[in-house]
């Protein structure tokens, strides 16, 4: 009981715990604090951020690696299997939850005890994988069919240096070969060497065009124009290696219809023969380091050696984890890895990879709408 100073009344005494205005301010900042975290809850720009880059570098990483490991299957003669991702679908949630601690009574009672405001906020991520095998007529078809002559001119417009387009894919022109492998009495042919080269530097110099012939899809021809008189050279000697009469005048622009045929002389243009994915793939398996053991135990194919289009190439080996690779697959114990300052291999599995991709594309495209596996991952 207690007496009132000013008015003598009698009263029942109640200790205060904290101060209304203590009590005020901590549950203004709890209320501010709520609302915080509750705006947190909109994660999706958040999401794209965080996700897009991440699950774009992990597509990017796993696709390479498993073409690699494709390719190191068939230098070991093993059939390898291929899976598409046909999607990523995430699902994610932001629980969020606050916490406030108020004490009554005598402040002595709690004081350093209780925390008088607590937030936490969890953050979910479940994706969805959906994955097609690659297999099937079609992509069988596509993989062991020549490359597209309208990618090819496609490729070589395109490039900066678009050398290394001709030596990967182009088996011959005009009769003039490039072997894939150098079997017993055949070298390699300096003529084709200079034919890429003149057609190389007509590109770069923007004298040599792909064109396609109107109302006439797929059909398509060279024109080298503007070229007289700094280029008048290569372009006589150009005509000279396709065995095709040197022009007249060097004024009028030049047209070379090109085919895929084995020789284009007869309609007075160029006829090439191109490679496939499956050709290039083997071109690839011939350039992997294999141990000896693997070789002298018959374990691994041996190949005769390469011609132009893989005498640079190299797929190295190593028992341990390589510190510096473009790319690189864990097998038979040891490593198998491009090195990522060999420019030549990896410029040539680049592009192997984007055809095999396009192949991959193409033949799994029906069966987006059903994929053969969905794996949900979850933490």
């Amino acid at each position: 009981m207690f007496t009132d100073i000013r008015t003598g009344n009698l009263g029942t005494q109640m200790k205060p715990v904290i101060g209304r205005s203590a009590v005020i301010r901590k549950l203004l900042i709890a209320g501010l604090l709520v609302s915080l975290l509750a705006g947190c809850t909109v994660v999706g720009p958040s999401a794209i951020r965080n996700g897009r880059l991440t699950y774009n570098q992990a597509l990017n990483e796993t696709n390479n690696q498993q073409m690699l490991l494709a390719v190191v299957h068939n230098r070991y003669e093993e059939t390898a299997s291929l899976l598409a991702v046909a999607s990523v679908t995430a699902n994610v949630s932001v629980t969020a939850s606050t916490r406030v601690q108020l004490g009554f009574g005598d402040d002595d009672d709690y004081r350093g005890n209780l925390v008088p405001f607590t937030a936490g906020a969890v953050y979910e991520e479940n994706p969805t994988i959906s994955y097609v095998p690659v297999a099937g007529a079609k992509y069988t078809q596509q993989v062991f069919s020549p490359v597209p002559l309208s990618v090819f001119a496609k490729l070589t417009a395109s490039m900066v240096d678009p050398r290394y387009v001709y030596y990967a894919l182009v088996s011959s022109v005009n009769g003039i070969r490039s072997p894939d492998f150098l079997f017993p009495e055949e070298s390699l042919n300096p003529d084709f060497d200079r034919f890429v080269a003149i057609m190389a530097g007509l590109t770069q110099a923007r004298r040599l065009h792909w064109v396609e012939a109107p109302q006439k899809a797929g059909v398509l021809s060279i024109v080298i124009q503007d070229y007289a008189p700094d280029y008048s050279n290569e372009v006589s000697e150009l005509m000279a290696l396709l065995h095709l009469p040197a022009p007249a005048d060097n004024s009028p622009p030049l047209i070379l219809p090109v085919s895929l045929a084995l020789d284009g002389r007869e309609s007075g243009g160029m006829g090439i023969t191109l490679r496939s994915v499956g050709d290039l793939a083997e071109i690839l398996s011939a350039a992997i380091e294999v141990p000896e053991q693997d070789l002298r135990t018959g374990v691994a194919a041996s190949f005769p050696p390469p011609g132009l289009a893989g005498k640079d190439l190299r797929v190295k080996y190593n028992a341990k984890t390589p510190e510096s690779a473009a790319v690189a697959v864990p097998y038979r114990g040891g490593w198998f890895f491009i090195d990522e300052t060999d420019q030549a291999t990896k410029r040539f599995f680049r592009l192997l990879s984007a055809l095999w991709s396009v192949t991959i594309a193409d033949s799994t495209a029906h069966h987006a709408a059903a994929p053969v596996l969905t794996v949900p991952v979850s933490r």
